[in-house]
């Protein structure tokens, strides 16, 4: 699955521990962290600006980062027909 951070960077991953993982490893400042503590200091971030994020898991994590508009989920584009042709309807 694709996701897109409100910054516009793309990253594809199957599993939320992945997705942390990957948006972990884009964040220069917090590469070194541990994943619950890469969720923690975002959680920290957000909630200094007036929402609350929990990090009870990760799954929770990234829904909350979804609920928030800070991850927004790419959808693939439909195959499109190779002939040419219309499809019926």
């Amino acid at each position: 699955m694709q996701y897109r951070t409100n910054e516009g960077l793309l990253i594809e991953a199957e599993t939320s521990v992945d997705l942390i993982r990957r948006l972990r490893e884009a964040s220069w400042s917090e590469q070194n962290l541990s994943d619950q503590a890469y969720m923690e200091a975002v959680a920290d971030r957000m909630y200094q600006g007036g929402v609350h994020v929990s990090t009870l898991s990760p799954d929770i994590f990234i829904a909350g980062l979804l609920a928030a508009g800070m991850l927004k989920r790419e959808v693939a584009n439909p195959q499109s027909n190779t002939t040419g042709e219309q499809a019926d309807t």
